[in-house]
């Protein structure tokens, strides 16, 4: 990983064009084909540099978590948001670690483990098209930095509607940084034309959030 972190960093020395050139060429291939980030870059998920501008914890905040919940925490990743999750829903909650990758999931097992709340997290290895979960069962969704990484948008958020009670809330986050990052307004359309209500949004177009409510 201190490779890749370091080609990164290498780029900047070179320029900024060469940079900005490698973001067009990473944003080019999410449009064409939509994927998950690979897990071999999985460290830069929590990189300091991003955790300046994102806490997991006030994220969920806005989402409107609170004790007892079951939350649905869609391309997990490393657990990042997965950990905090399990903290704020307490003993009596439940969070729903889902990835397609098993090598993310790997690291929000290992994560959750060594902050001691591992009996909270269940971990799925699913996409999202066929989510391993009863209807009407879940009470907030989060994707971050997801939902451009999936091909049928459409297809994912009526599955998001099955598994979620009626009037709980779908949380959707976005920052630039990543490839697959898609704007605001495309978020939202998605969204309602899938049944969904918005409700909020905060941030800026570098980094937002939006909160919607499942219309059932």
């Amino acid at each position: 990983m201190a490779g890749i972190i370091d080609l990164f960093a290498n780029m900047a020395m070179t320029g900024v064009g060469t940079v900005a050139g490698f973001q067009v060429s990473l944003r080019a291939a999410q449009n064409v084909q939509p994927h998950p980030m690979p897990h071999q870059f999985a460290a830069l998920l929590e990189h300091p540099m991003r955790l300046q501008y994102l806490d997991p914890a006030e994220v969920l905040g806005m989402y409107g978590i609170s004790a007892d919940m079951t939350v649905l925490d869609l391309g997990c990743g490393t657990g990042l948001f997965t950990r905090p999750a399990a903290h704020m829903v307490g003993e009596r909650g439940r969070v729903l670690a889902v990835d397609a990758q098993r090598a993310m999931l790997t690291a929000t097992e290992r994560g959750a483990h060594a902050e001691g709340i591992s009996s909270r997290i269940t971990l799925h290895h699913a996409g999202a098209y066929e989510l391993p979960l009863p209807d009407d069962s879940v009470d907030l969704a989060i994707l971050v930095s997801t939902i451009g990484e999936i091909p049928d948008k459409p297809a994912a958020l009526s599955e998001l509607r099955r598994v979620l009670k009626g009037g709980a809330r779908l949380g959707i986050s976005e920052e630039l940084l990543n490839p697959a990052y898609v704007l605001a307004g495309s978020v939202r359309r998605w969204a309602e034309e899938a049944g969904f209500f918005f409700v909020a949004k905060t941030g800026s177009p570098f980094c937002y959030h939006m909160a919607f409510a499942n219309a059932k």
